[in-house]
């Protein structure tokens, strides 16, 4: 009898570790293998997309590179920080104005209406509208509207969105840092080691309060099913901002995947 090899894979960010995925990917594609479905959430929705829309990892890759962060944001300051009206013009630019249904897989983005805090799973509609309600970071960047429902991401009530899969097998791939990682109360300055002032600490106090919060809502999702592979590899200490180590991030991330054999765990 013939092995069932579909499954499904769950993406969930962490800022610049959005990256880590396109080599778990590109590990998928050297051993031939195709997930039926895919679901993302946050950023990870930009990667599942590419994903659905058949962009190979090296084609992911090159798209990450070329991506100059800075240019990207928009300030407003009467409403939010950032407006990320110019992030609308980059996914055109990419995804045209393809719907998820015009797809050949099956692809779910998920947000948050922030007035009922419910969540909204994308499976049809505007791909760059879906990914843009899923990326509005809450108090940071500006919800997108779409008629009545003011849409943030989704990584506040579940950042590994597994409860939506409809296939048996899912390949979740987590990359939550070591909440272990102690507070550092002094830096290096020049030759000198300082203190660290109460903006550093408080930054740092905030980052582990948060990944807590996600560490807590991972473990309910992978224990919400019985078929899961869940990746999730140690690497170092890489900051939301640290856009520039994509080739560092996916690196440790194929080097995982290989080290797991995935190829034979979603093959058995």
């Amino acid at each position: 009898m013939k092995k069932d090899k579909s499954f499904w894979i769950a993406f969930w960010w962490w800022a610049a570790r959005w990256l880590a995925h396109i080599w778990v990917l590109r590990y998928l594609e050297e051993n031939s293998l195709k997930a039926k479905d895919v679901s993302g959430t946050s950023i990870w929705a930009i990667i599942a997309s590419l994903y659905a829309f058949w962009k190979t990892s090296q084609e992911m890759r090159d798209i990450c590179a070329s991506i100059n962060y800075l240019k990207l944001i928009d300030f407003d300051l009467k409403k939010w920080l950032i407006a990320w009206n110019k992030i609308k013009v980059f996914l055109k630019d990419i995804f045209w104005s393809t719907k998820i249904e015009d797809l050949d897989m099956p692809l779910h983005i998920i947000s948050t209406n922030i007035n009922t805090w419910e969540k909204k799973i994308f499976d049809s509609g505007s791909i760059v509208d879906a990914i843009r309600s899923s990326i509005s970071i809450p108090w940071i960047i500006m919800p997108n509207k779409i008629k009545h429902e003011d849409l943030v991401d989704w990584w506040i009530n579940n950042n590994l969105p597994i409860e939506v899969s409809k296939q048996d097998k899912v390949l979740a791939i987590s990359v939550l840092r070591d909440i272990s990682r102690p507070i550092e109360t002094k830096i290096n300055f020049l030759w000198f080691e300082i203190k660290q002032n109460i903006f550093g600490l408080g930054y740092q106090i905030l980052q582990k309060s948060i990944d807590i919060m996600m560490e807590q809502n991972e473990n309910n999702s992978v224990k919400s099913r019985e078929w899961i592979v869940f990746l999730h590899p140690i690497m170092p200490w890489i900051d939301y901002y640290e856009f520039h180590k994509y080739d560092e991030i996916i690196e440790i991330w194929y080097k995982s995947a290989m080290e797991n054999n995935l190829c034979k765990k979603l093959s058995d």
